[in-house]
């Protein structure tokens, strides 16, 4: 490969993992919205939310990690 074709396939790629990283991000912010508009009547459940959404994030980097789906 030249130099030239080998920058523009690098600019690609970066291109596409910062619109993934930009997806991602998205996801998970809106998430934590969700979960601050819920006004939790005690720290209790709010506890409890958090934890769950610690949960589902775990899971999710456990089977990126794992090369699963």
């Amino acid at each position: 490969m030249d130099p030239v074709q080998l920058k523009q396939l690098k600019q690609m790629v970066e291109e596409e993992l910062r619109q993934r990283e930009m997806a991602l991000l998205e996801f998970w912010l809106k998430e934590v919205k969700a979960l601050e508009a819920r006004r939790h009547r005690d720290l209790a459940s709010l506890q409890t939310d958090l934890r769950s959404l610690a949960d589902r994030m775990d899971t999710r980097y456990r089977r990126l990690k794992g090369g699963s789906p």
